[in-house]
């Protein structure tokens, strides 16, 4: 049995045609990328959609958790702690015990005392001996320069009398050797620099 078969206007149209069946012409480059742009377009569009509901969703979510740890914590805080022996110490320290300093006494200057001054002791009483009785006391404490007589003049009181300033602690201790109060500058009847006047026992 032959497989040829008589040629007849079938085969001339199939000729002319070019491939028929599964032989088909080749597809431009273009349309192989634009079914993955597209698909890759559209995965993206949905993605963002669904992340954004979900991040709205989220927010919605959290305000009341939020409020709540907000509200938990201020709650927590405001609570009055127990003292702990911790925060008492540091509370009340114990008073430290830093001295005053002491006010500062600034020294009285020692008096200048001239022991072999001129001194003279005039008696103006009407005693007899009473001069040379205190000029007596006067030498015993140190003074190497008394003289003794009478006095011209009448003091209203007893009284030392001195003419410089030099010898004002001289003057005064010698009124404190005699127990005469009142001791004053000026001038003396004699050429003494110091002078007792007497007028009372």
């Amino acid at each position: 049995m032959t497989d040829e078969y008589p040629r007849d206007d079938f085969d001339e149209i199939a000729e002319g045609s070019g491939p028929v069946g599964v032989h088909r012409a080749p597809r431009p480059w273009w349309t192989i990328l634009v079914i993955p742009v597209v698909v890759f377009v559209v995965a993206g569009l949905a993605a963002f959609g669904v992340a954004k509901f979900l991040w709205s969703t989220g927010d919605d979510g959290d305000a009341t958790p939020t409020a709540s740890a907000t509200a938990t914590v201020e709650t927590t805080e405001s609570a009055t702690p127990e003292p702990s022996e911790s925060a008492s110490e540091t509370a009340s320290p114990e008073p430290s015990e830093t001295a005053s300093p002491e006010p500062s006494v600034t020294p009285s200057p020692e008096p200048v005392i001239s022991y072999d001054a001129p001194i003279a002791v005039l008696n103006g009483t009407g005693i007899s001996g009473l001069a040379a009785e205190d000029a007596a006391v006067l030498t015993d404490a140190g003074f190497t320069d008394v003289s003794a007589a009478n006095l011209t003049g009448s003091p209203a009181s007893n009284v030392v009398v001195y003419d410089s300033e030099d010898r004002a602690d001289t003057a005064q201790e010698v009124a404190d050797l005699l127990g005469i109060d009142t001791v004053q500058f000026g001038d003396t009847e004699t050429l003494a620099d110091i002078e007792v006047q007497i007028v009372t026992q």
